[in-house]
């Protein structure tokens, strides 16, 4: 079996991958890396969905309208990154749903309350094609959606971005507008932390999402876009603490989705 969609290479290879096999190739260590990154970057813009949920009230405080504000935010404005990391997003929804069900002969351990699914791929794909039904006509073609699904798709698109716009606009920076990023921290990482932890400061990460949505919206009180060791697989925004944390340990199972695939092609 192959990735889902296709995957273009873009991460920084990290200096220290302990966890890795040594028989993986450079190209395939790769395509780990840039897997977990643009994993993490979508991660993240989906806690910042409900974080906007729950301050600004701009949609349901659900699984559904964070992945849609990732997509937006990835989408608004187009770029070949964001795209690719829609791709990935999509490709980690639809792995951990075939190894779930047992298809690769792998066991996989069972994901958190963000469960990882089909259905959730393929709105995230309904999304892209919403946007551009031309230029992501091959996500609809890998994801089998019908002619009627796709009108539909852009039908909601249109529908769903109006009401983010107006819901947002009261602190949506003008795109004049000077803006700064938010604050960032990465965490010390314990020992099964370092290769991923590792790879998210390699490629700026934190500060990629930092960047992006500290120049989009003018925040009262910036979140501030965490890295860290949670004892266990999730990411989550934290009112109190007012972060969008993203958990190494979620990082490591993006690692191990795409890593099983790898060994399963052989």
């Amino acid at each position: 079996m192959t990735a889902f969609l296709p995957i273009a290479a873009y991460g920084a290879v990290p200096a220290v991958e302990p966890e890795m096999p040594s028989s993986l190739s450079d190209d395939e260590l790769a395509e780990i890396v840039d897997f977990v990154v643009g994993n993490a970057v979508f991660t993240l813009y989906h806690q910042a969905g409900h974080m906007m949920a729950v301050r600004y009230g701009d949609g349901p405080d659900d699984e559904r309208h964070a992945d849609r504000f990732a997509a937006i935010t990835l989408l608004e404005p187009r770029s070949g990154a964001g795209d690719q990391t829609l791709v990935d997003a999509i490709d980690s929804y639809r792995l951990a749903a075939h190894q779930q069900d047992g298809d690769s002969g792998l066991p996989m351990p069972a994901p958190d309350g963000h469960a990882l699914d089909a259905a959730r791929a393929e709105a995230i794909a309904c999304d892209m094609i919403g946007a551009d039904p031309v230029g992501f006509a091959d996500v609809a073609e890998a994801m089998a959606l019908s002619r009627d699904k796709r009108s539909a798709c852009q039908a909601s698109w249109r529908a769903d971005l109006a009401a983010w716009r107006d819901s947002l606009r009261a602190i949506r920076r003008a795109d004049s507008a000077p803006g700064s990023a938010l604050p960032v921290a990465y965490d010390p990482p314990v020992d099964q932390d370092v290769a991923e932890a590792t790879i998210l400061q390699d490629n700026h990460v934190l500060e990629e999402v930092a960047a992006k949505l500290g120049a989009t919206y003018d925040f009262a009180s910036p979140p501030t876009v965490r890295a860290m060791h949670c004892g266990e697989a999730t990411s989550r925004f934290d009112a109190i603490r007012n972060e969008l944390v993203l958990c190494y340990e979620l990082s490591a199972r993006h690692g191990q989705l795409i890593l099983r695939d790898i060994e399963s092609r052989g």
